[in-house]
């Protein structure tokens, strides 16, 4: 996480001039502070006549008492001329003394080019990490564990889930995402999804100690996956 962190903050000033030469499109980060609940909005502002093609991606990195959390928001979108654009919404608890971190990056969809950035920093003391210097070309969004929970239970799954991970000496290469989507009644169904491969999904109960138990179980279906990832990778190269 920490060399995560050191490839963003590089990566921010590495293009910033070319980012600030590029008045046609910018990006704004527009956050809402609600008793201890930020409310993160993504934004592409057009200032150009003509139409555009492009990428975003949003990433909020999390620092509390349990650890570092991360968020990666991405997709694409078409910009109008002068049109101010929401890209993407999500929403963090933030203690008093909680760090974070918001990026955003838009890119030419064509060229892969960035060409507009903003930034967000609350209490950025909680972050330690050395800065040197990383190319764009360079930047991967690799090992990171994303939060796309949407109700109080999913939230409360991901930090146990989170929690332990980071407890865990070796971790996974690729992404961990967590996702929700609503089921029957009250009750929403939660996914661990492993580079785009489902590795566990099960429907949540208003429960803590049972929510406590599927994190412990998307755990181990976790390590499983990570040997046979090993294991094969291993007999790939003989």
């Amino acid at each position: 996480m920490k060399t995560l962190i050191t490839i963003l903050t590089v990566l921010f000033c590495c293009i910033g001039l070319e980012a600030q030469e590029t008045a046609a499109v910018t990006g704004k980060i527009i956050s809402e502070n609600n008793e201890g609940q930020v409310k993160i909005k993504a934004a592409a502002i057009s200032n150009s006549q003509t139409f555009a093609d492009m990428n975003f991606i949003l990433i909020t990195l999390k620092k509390g008492k349990s650890g570092t959390s991360s968020n990666k928001q991405s997709g694409k979108f078409s910009l109008k001329p002068n049109e101010t654009r929401i890209l993407s919404e999500t929403y963090v608890n933030l203690a008093e003394k909680d760090g974070l971190k918001v990026y955003l990056f838009l890119k030419d969809e064509e060229s892969d080019r960035t060409i507009a950035k903003d930034s967000l920093e609350i209490n950025p003391q909680q972050f330690t990490a050395a800065v040197t210097y990383i190319p764009e070309k360079d930047l991967e969004l690799a090992g990171l564990t994303i939060d796309e929970t949407k109700t109080r239970m999913g939230q409360m799954f991901y930090e146990i889930f989170f929690k332990k991970y980071n407890q865990i000496p070796e971790k996974y290469d690729g992404t961990v995402i967590i996702t929700e989507l609503p089921s029957f009644g009250r009750n929403s169904r939660i996914t661990v999804t492993v580079d785009d491969r489902i590795i566990y999904s099960f429907l949540s109960k208003p429960d803590e100690e049972a929510v406590e138990a599927e994190a412990l179980t998307a755990l181990n279906y976790l390590a499983d996956f990570t040997a046979n990832q090993n294991l094969r990778d291993r007999e790939f190269k003989y």
